[in-house]
């Protein structure tokens, strides 16, 4: 196999960087992710504002996925996000 090369098409990659596929994945990990912090201090993290929400996006280069609603502080000390983290593995 010596001699052969392979060159990636930047412009295939980034169409299948932003595709729906890949984003509504993102979403679905992002969504387990989530259920997890909820499970972990139901509580305290239903009483913030919001609560916890999954939610993803489509930018210029890529898709993209996030969850949000846990409060520094609260991370800081008892890392529900940083536990829940495996939850995006498949």
């Amino acid at each position: 196999m010596s001699g052969v090369r392979f060159r990636l098409n930047g412009r295939g990659v980034r169409e299948l960087l932003r595709s729906e596929g890949v984003r509504q994945d993102l979403e679905r990990r992002a969504e387990a992710v989530a259920q997890q912090v909820r499970g972990r201090a139901p509580g305290v993290l239903s009483a913030h504002p919001g609560g916890i929400a999954a939610d993803s996006y489509t930018g210029r280069g890529r898709a993209g996925a996030t969850v949000i609603g846990v409060p520094l502080d609260y991370e800081e000390e008892h890392r529900p996000l940083g536990g829940a983290i495996d939850a995006a593995r498949d």
